[in-house]
């Protein structure tokens, strides 16, 4: 009797597991994803953040294009390390006045519009504080050097390749710059002048030139930038042409009501764009400008626009912050936007029943081993092994009986 409810149990298991089996499979999708498909949805997200070609977008410190070979995140982050506070803006408006620094990287080869300087002028002279604005022309472009300096070093295989890239990066930036102006003027802070041939610095003269081996450096004349009368060099070449300079707007002859607010002007970004502090000696003209700009703790502002920025009347208005606003924000929109995708992806993979549905086997009710299991879990509920031993001898006892 006992072996032949031993077996009716054990029969009556499996068939209970087979038929519990057969629901999992109904509650669930018939078809599965094979572990290379689900690999490559998950590392899909991804693609985007690891782009396939040297990103040159010109003058940004923030955003997607921070790490742009012509970005300025880097010379930003020489600042922020000086102890002043550092944020970018894309238009002019009144709250901007506040900034101690503008620090301006024109992506544009004209002059900035009658009306930026309208504003910028009117921020250095009729502040009350003194404010600096640092210019610096578009007129150069690090990728064709980056390109060069890599085939240098690169294997046979690799150098036809990237002498094609160089090729390439030049004729974009010749492209961009052919529709520039032959020569220009930026009111009276300074003119342009594009009829030059492109020349290398060899020597470096002037405040900023302490401690700098030029014959290190790597920094390019395209078009001579020339300051008005007025200004001082801070930097020249071997012919005391201008590269850094600056007009100081002091006392009423100025008009203006603090003394000591300037323009710094700079020639090019061959010496503070993102790629061109690679080389230690940029990295020390860099830290020249960084020290002029005052002491630390000021407030500097980085314009990231082009020759026209916006300028407005008002602060543009804050409404209620919304949620799909921090997906445009650098850097946490991006993983946010990858793990929404993601999220999207499984739910699509869970959610719908692919293939025909099957019924699952139900178990049967007069299944005596589903009785037994149910009596050892009351039995172990108790937590009371006396007791269960005494109910195991009572129940053989009575079977034996009535045997």
């Amino acid at each position: 009797m006992i072996e032949g409810g031993r077996q009716k149990a054990e029969g009556g298991t499996t068939r209970r597991r087979r038929g519990n089996t057969c629901a999992r499979n109904h509650r669930r999708p018939a078809f599965r994803l094979p572990p290379s498909a689900l690999a490559l949805l998950l590392l899909l997200p991804l693609c985007g953040c690891f782009p396939g070609y040297l990103e040159e977008q010109y003058g940004r410190r923030s955003g997607v294009w921070s790490d742009s070979i012509n970005g300025t995140a880097v010379l930003g982050k020489m600042i922020e390390k000086a102890g002043h506070k550092v944020r970018s803006v894309d238009r002019l408006y009144p709250k901007v006045g506040n900034a101690d620094v503008i620090v301006w990287f024109c992506d544009d080869f004209g002059a900035p519009s009658a009306e930026a300087r309208q504003w910028l002028d009117d921020w250095l002279l009729l502040s009350d504080e003194a404010k600096t604005l640092v210019f610096v022309t578009r007129d150069y472009e690090a990728g064709a050097l980056y390109w060069s300096e890599m085939q240098k070093t690169a294997p046979a295989g690799l150098q036809k390749t990237l002498g094609n890239e160089r090729r390439q990066s030049q004729t974009r930036f010749n492209q961009y710059r052919g529709g520039a102006p032959v020569t220009d003027a930026a009111g009276d802070w300074f003119t342009t002048d594009r009829r030059t041939t492109t020349r290398t610095i060899q020597q470096l003269s002037g405040p900023w030139a302490k401690g700098v081996d030029a014959s290190k450096t790597q920094i390019e004349h395209r078009a001579y930038l020339t300051p008005s009368d007025e200004a001082d060099f801070l930097l020249a070449d071997e012919r005391g042409h201008p590269l850094a300079s600056e007009i100081v707007y002091s006392g009423e002859s100025w008009q203006t009501n603090v003394k000591d607010s300037r323009v710094v002007m700079i020639e090019n970004g061959a010496f503070l764009l993102n790629g061109a502090l690679v080389n230690k000696e940029h990295r020390k003209l860099a830290g020249r400008l960084v020290d002029h700009l005052g002491p630390p703790k000021l407030n500097v502002v980085f314009l990231e626009s082009d020759s026209d920025p916006p300028v407005l009347a008002d602060d543009p208005s804050v409404g209620p912050a919304s949620a799909f606003k921090h997906l445009t924000l650098w850097p946490i929109g991006a993983p946010i936007v990858q793990a929404l995708a993601l999220g999207v992806a499984y739910a699509a993979f869970r959610w719908p029943i692919f293939g025909r549905p099957r019924r699952g086997e139900e178990a049967s009710l007069t299944d005596f081993g589903r009785h037994v299991e149910a009596v050892g879990r009351l039995l172990a509920a108790t937590r009371d092994r006396t007791y269960a031993d005494a109910q195991l001898r009572a129940y053989f006892q009575a079977a034996r009986e009535k045997d």
